[in-house]
């Protein structure tokens, strides 16, 4: 009964979103792309799908789940963070919360992250990741691939061959298509904030150098102070994008690609807030006074830079520069088809890559449980102002802030890979078989040190000022709101490691095509080969900052040597019937691997002589099992056409992780997690176009549940909604203006201590307008009715009081651009 219910709420929510829309007209879309819309989208389907698949089948050819959405969507969605782009594409879920910079944890069909990151999900620009393994701490995927006008498209795939022709992606591939200037022009955007400070440009410029050489570049300019009112510049970012494509022959071509980036984000890490709260679920979720999370953060002008003790045991100022990332990307691409109907295709990339996660992190907890507490061997008698325009003076707010200050150098994510393929054609009669066998080879560095001050400051979202805290005897026990350097996750989390991970994977697929249906398996072998080096904290011992002794830990404790090889087998079968042109039906049985990679080590799962002990045996590999039963149909109504898929899936996984934080350990630092999960629902995809009026959305449904170690009993899956939605939709009201609105939302979710969040959506609009062929003005604004919605993780900070403290992720608030378009 109580799943019927929730049910029941999710298709009201969908519904009523969806009468919302059809009633007023919505979303933007300039003139151009009216116009190239209205030959493609009359297609539907019929999008070549490259990513993750055999090639050469369209969309509703394709016994897969895809989604394409193309940039002229993503910017009318205008998401407020590189995985809120995510949002628009079924299956996948993501609060979408952490800000530009990233750090987001990306689950895919109702499998929930752990810990951090997106294990199962692996993103790629031109069909090869930037990253082999999207979980790596503190160096997520997301950091690593921005949206631009260099891309064209965005393509999703999810379950099934994500697992056997690319590696660690047994959920999903989100790969960022890059435009290859097969039409002639570019524009020039410029677009700044209204009533906040950030300014953007973006650029494109492609077409063709030759009868057979085309060429395009694009990229982006960004900086501000972004939207939450930081009072220093927290965006200073710039990508710049190029390729160049020679033709020879009727469809063979070579393509080089470089990519240079070069990018400053903020990651937020939540907000307090109130709400009231019957001991199991939050209602009537406000902003805190002080403190509102729909344009405020903890980043602070009297806590941009601070002290920390670096990996060689010296006193170094850094800035709080968020998300940090330096990239220099390199590319080759070739396709030659032979004469016998043998197909060659390489994809290569060798990538110099590094970044910096730096940020305040957010822990509300209550005045008077500091005063009276131990803190480095002496009892705290009171709490006074560091620094800000109140310096000096007592603290005595009910509630401040004791999580860390982070710094981690990502010295070295470079990786390089080469995906090498051939594939032949064979006709059997009226069969058509197809043999594709393919080399996969990528390396990929992992280099970082890590240092987590335990730290003290105001809770405040104006500027908060750091805490200095005092003994009963007035002796000051904190350096500028530090009370000590690398230590406040413990001496597991004062690490410095130099790791390598090779990953080879031969792997081969089978596909049968005729006038009735397709049918195809796939198997992929991975191999990785693990080296490097891991060095935990040591023992604590004092360093001196004027005059007050601060506890410190730096790595020179036990160091652990890599050196094992596991190798893993993934699978896929499946299969779509042709009903007719515009009916398919396709179904999949799959079983994908997805190695653990750094969250192996300083976790006592590595042996003297490099190997893995049983315990890092059974946590090398998270296997994924997925189902999924599916129809794709398109058809006419009038004045227009519709496509819809809906997928029915269902799956499961064990997993057994290590977690770096206190937050999900019960107050210690650091913890092996292991359980259990288990997910069914349905994904849904549909479009509607009647005359000048379109709509575009997608709903995820989920019935997703855990087993903890050493439970029997299942229970409600922790940061995963039953229903995550995104409907956009656009209306032409003549060839100057163009209006639209926009939609995402979810029902109900749970924190990891069991606390129910109430279900929420957001709406976007956007209107423009074009007084000449190439140039527009535009108008778009995010959270158009500023809702507080929390979708982030969070949790109960004090319930002895009414309203309830609790913290999370709240949704930015109403935010609005204006934009000004040259097209040419």
């Amino acid at each position: 009964m109580f799943k019927q219910q929730k049910v029941s709420v999710a298709v009201r929510q969908v519904l009523l979103a969806s009468g919302f829309l059809v009633t007023v007209p919505v979303m933007a879309q300039d003139n151009s792309a009216a116009e190239a819309s209205n030959g493609k989208e009359e297609k539907a389907f019929e999008t070549i799908v490259v990513t993750g698949s055999v090639p050469g089948r369209t969309q509703i050819e394709s016994a897969i789940a895809v989604t394409t959405v193309d940039a002229e969507m993503i910017k009318d969605f205008q998401p407020s963070s590189e995985s809120e782009v995510f949002r628009m594409i079924p299956g996948i879920q993501v609060s979408g919360t952490a800000g530009p910079g990233g750090n987001s944890n990306i689950a895919v069909r109702g499998l929930p992250v752990a810990t951090g990151g997106s294990p199962f999900v692996q993103i790629q620009e031109d069909g090869l990741p930037t990253v082999l393994f999207g979980d790596m701490n503190f160096g997520n995927n997301d950091y690593w691939t921005r949206f631009d006008s260099s891309v064209d498209r965005v393509e999703g795939v999810r379950g099934g061959t994500a697992g056997t022709f690319s590696s660690q992606s047994p959920g999903a591939i989100i790969n960022y298509i890059s435009n290859y200037g097969e039409v002639e022009g570019g524009l020039l955007r410029l677009t700044t904030g209204l009533g906040y400070d950030e300014k953007k440009l973006d650029f494109r410029q492609g077409g063709a150098l030759s009868d057979n050489v085309n060429y395009h570049l694009g990229g982006y300019v960004k900086q501000g102070k972004g939207p939450l009112e930081a009072d220093f510049n927290v965006s200073e970012s710039a990508q710049i994008k190029a390729n160049l494509t020679r033709y020879f022959g009727d469809a063979n071509y070579v393509r080089f690609l470089v990519k240079v980036a070069d990018t400053q984000e903020p990651n937020y890490t939540g907000a307090p807030a109130l709400a009231d709260y019957d001991g199991h679920s939050f209602s009537n979720l406000r902003p805190y006074p002080g403190f509102d999370g729909r344009s405020q953060s903890n980043y602070s002008i009297h806590n941009q830079e601070f002290l920390m003790v670096n990996r060689s045991g010296d006193l170094e100022r850094v800035e709080m520069s968020g998300i940090t990332t330096e990239a220099l990307a390199l590319g080759n691409e070739l396709h030659y088809e032979f004469s016998n109907n043998l197909v060659l295709d390489n994809k290569m990339r060798w990538t110099d890559m590094s970044g910096g996660f730096t940020s305040p992190f957010l822990n509300v907890v209550s005045t008077n449980s500091v005063i009276g507490s131990s803190l480095n061997g002496a009892t705290v008698g009171s709490i006074r102002y560091a620094n800000g325009p109140q310096a000096g003076e007592l603290y005595e707010q009910a509630y401040l802030n004791n999580n860390t200050n982070v710094h981690t150098s990502m010295r070295d994510v470079g990786s390089f890979v080469n995906d090498l393929a051939l594939s032949k054609e064979f006709e059997l009669g009226e069969q058509l078989v197809t043999a594709r066998a393919g080399y996969f080879y990528m390396n990929q560095n992992i280099a970082s040190d890590w240092h987590t001050n335990r730290t003290f400051s105001e809770l405040s979202g104006d500027n908060p000022a750091m805490l200095e805290l005092f003994d009963t005897a007035g002796n000051q026990l904190t350096a500028n709101g530090i009370a000590g350097f690398n230590n406040n996750w413990g001496s597991c989390c004062a690490r410095d490691y130099d790791l390598a991970y090779t990953d080879t994977a031969p792997y081969l697929a089978l596909d049968l095509d005729n006038d009735l249906f397709t049918l195809d398996a796939s198997v992929r072998r991975d191999t990785v080969d693990a080296s490097g080096w891991a060095i935990s904290g040591g023992s604590e011992f004092n360093t001196l900052v004027s005059g007050v002794a601060i506890p410190t830990i730096v790595a020179n404790g036990p160091q652990e040597n890599l050196n094992y090889s596991v190798s893993y087998t993934s699978w896929t079968v499946g299969g779509l019937y042709k009903l007719n042109q515009d009916t398919s039906f396709f179904t999949r049985a799959s079983k994908g691997g997805r190695f653990n990679a750094d969250r192996q080590i300083a976790s006592g799962k590595i042996n003297a002589d490099g190997s893995l002990n049983q315990a890092g045996q059974t946590a090398a590999v998270d296997f994924v099992h997925q189902y999924e039963l599916g129809v794709k149909r398109r058809g006419d109504v009038p004045d227009g056409y519709y496509s819809l898929e809906l997928t029915l899936l269902k799956g499961d996984f064990k997993q057994s992780t290590y977690e770096l934080s206190a937050t999900l350990c019960g107050g210690a630092g650091g913890c092996v997690i292991d359980a259990e999960y288990k997910s069914q629902g349905a994904e849904m995809l549909g479009t509607l176009r009647l005359g000048d009026f379109s709509l575009v959305g997608n709903a995820t449904y989920t019935d997703a549940e855990k087993k903890s170690a050493g439970s029997s009993s299942w229970v409600r899956a922790d940061g995963i909604p039953d229903l995550i939605y995104t409907l956009s939709s656009n209306y032409h009201i003549n060839d100057q203006w163009v209006t639209g609105l926009n939609v995402t939302g979810q029902t109900t979710a749970i924190d990891s201590a069991g606390n129910e969040y109430p279900s929420n959506y957001t709406l976007g609009a956007n209107l423009k307008y074009s007084p000449t062929d190439n140039l527009q003005f535009g108008l778009q604004v995010y959270n158009l009715t500023d809702e507080f919605d929390i979708r982030g993780s969070g949790g109960v900070a004090d319930a002895s009081v009414s309203p309830t403290v609790i913290s999370g992720g709240p949704v930015i608030g109403r935010t609005v651009n204006l934009s000004v378009t040259l097209s040419y």
